[in-house]
This record gives C-alpha cells, sequence and structure tokens, in this order.
C-alpha cells in the first residue's frame, strides 16, 4: 500500500456519500499481475466449459470467488488500511460475501443503475428530513480495485448518485438517471468502497481496451455468505493454507455465537 490514508476521515466520507476513493492502495505492479491472472483464467477453456453448478464465470465478464483459483487474490481480502476501514465501518466480526473478477470489454458495461441485494432501509423514503450521517449502519459494501487504468468516462467507470443510499429507494432498472452522476475515476491500484444501498452502475465501456476491476464484497455477520450452491458450498482443500486467523474469519471461520 502506497501513502498514509485518514481512515476516520474516509469513513466519514463513506457515511455522508455511500462511497469513498482510496488511491494508491496497491502498487501498479500488484494490480498489472492480478490483471494478468484474471485475463489468464477467462482465457482458461475449463473455466468456460465448467458445469453451470461450479458458477466459475457469469455474463460471461464476472469471474466468481476468485480467492479460490490464486492467493493473490486471497491476498487482497485482508489488504491494509482497506480491511481496517471495512471492519469499523461492518463491525470486526464481518466476513467477505464475494469476491468476483470483472473483465469489460469495449462495448459492454453493467450498464443499469442498481442497489446490490436487498433494500435495506426501505421506511427512509418517507422521512421529511435527511438523516444524520452516520445514524444508518451500513450492512454491507463492496471494495472496488482497479486493475487497469479507467481514468476517463470512455472507459466505463463505476458511477455512483452521491447521498442515495439514504433514499430508501431502488434506482429505477435502466441505464439512464435524470442528472449527472459522478463516475469514480481511477489508476490501476485505486480502490473505494461503495455502500450496498448507493445507486451505482458500470458505465459503457466506450473505450478500446478492456476494463479489469476486483470486487470484495463484505458484509456484518448476520449477512449471509453468497458463496454458490450456498447451504452445499465447501471452502475449495488448500485456500485456507497458510492463512491467519483473521483471513479464516473473512472467509467464513468464525466462532461460536448466539445462534450456535
Amino acid at each position: 500500500m502506497n501513502g498514509p490514508h485518514d481512515l476516520a476521515r474516509a469513513a466519514e466520507a463513506f457515511h455522508e456519500n455511500g462511497f469513498v476513493v482510496l488511491p494508491s492502495i496497491i502498487p501498479v505492479d500488484a494490480a498489472e499481475h492480478l490483471r494478468v491472472l484474471t485475463e489468464q483464467r477467462y482465457q482458461d477453456p475449463q473455466v468456460h466449459a465448467a458445469p453451470e453448478e461450479l458458477d466459475l464465470l457469469r455474463g460471461d465478464v464476472s469471474m466468481m470467488r476468485v480467492f479460490e483459483c490464486d492467493p493473490a487474490f486471497r491476498e487482497m481480502i485482508d489488504l491494509e488500511p482497506l480491511v481496517t476501514l471495512v471492519e469499523a465501518l461492518l463491525g470486526p466480526d464481518c466476513h467477505v460475501i464475494a469476491q468476483n473478477a470483472l473483465r469489460i470489454p469495449p462495448g459492454k458495461g453493467i450498464i443499469n443503475w442498481h442497489i446490490d441485494d436487498a433494500l435495506f432501509f426501505p421506511f427512509l423514503s418517507d422521512t421529511p428530513t435527511v438523516p444524520a450521517v452516520g445514524s444508518i449502519p451500513c450492512f454491507a459494501l463492496n471494495v472496488m480495485i482497479a486493475l487497469s487504468d479507467i481514468d476517463d468516462v470512455q472507459h466505463g467507470p463505476t458511477q455512483v448518485i452521491p447521498g442515495s443510499h439514504l433514499s430508501g429507494r431502488r434506482p429505477p432498472y435502466s441505464s439512464d438517471l435524470p442528472g449527472a452522476p459522478t463516475s469514480l475515476l481511477a489508476r490501476a491500484g485505486d480502490a473505494y468502497l461503495v455502500n450496498s444501498q448507493t445507486w451505482h452502475r458500470g458505465a459503457p465501456n466506450q473505450s478500446d481496451r478492456t476494463r479489469y476491476l476486483l470486487t470484495t464484497a463484505y458484509g456484518r455477520r448476520f449477512i449471509s455468505q453468497r458463496f454458490y450452491p450456498f447451504i452445499g458450498y465447501r471452502l475449495p482443500d488448500g485456500v485456507l493454507e497458510g492463512a491467519s486467523a483473521r483471513v479464516a474469519r473473512l472467509l467464513g471461520r468464525h466462532g461460536k455465537g448466539p445462534y450456535g
């Protein structure tokens, strides 16, 4: 990780805006290594030929659970200072709920506006005033690390609507919204955190180069992990080999709790 980051200020900005950008989280050569691994996995014929129940590739752009395929991806799960910020936002017993690598070629994009999964606070849409910053807890968030330069809107950056995590509403599932969104432009190695309730999308990639992004989603302890096929999922042998206690917990090895 390059350079200092003010995590208290980052947490405040995250609560206020529904996202925060942290530049230079990993060196450019580390981002390049992950980009090469992502491309190699995409080019692997076995990934494309795998049966659907293995859930290795979705929509021809998203490679699922990449922590299974190379230790370099697993290392990103407890990357500092990201993981300390995530634990400050979600609690010390939070865990990873997904980790996917995105490969968005020219002409493609996850272009429809959406939130991730459930709408947690629908009552907010009926409140006469905007809730105080930090008064609405975050239950889940996505950490996105740029593996290639996405420094122009033509490259298809993640776009967000600041403050939309406090709206208590879903966006219309459309590629168009009134007003101008904020584009999270990034260089390879930059990272940004996005609240699961923040309206966001991937703008269409209108450039001549592929966009690469590593996304690791975290949730509070009571948010279930989303490793397909869910109840039948088992971590592959070797994934936890040499892992720290923190990584093991982030991948689901929790201690006993109030329900079991």
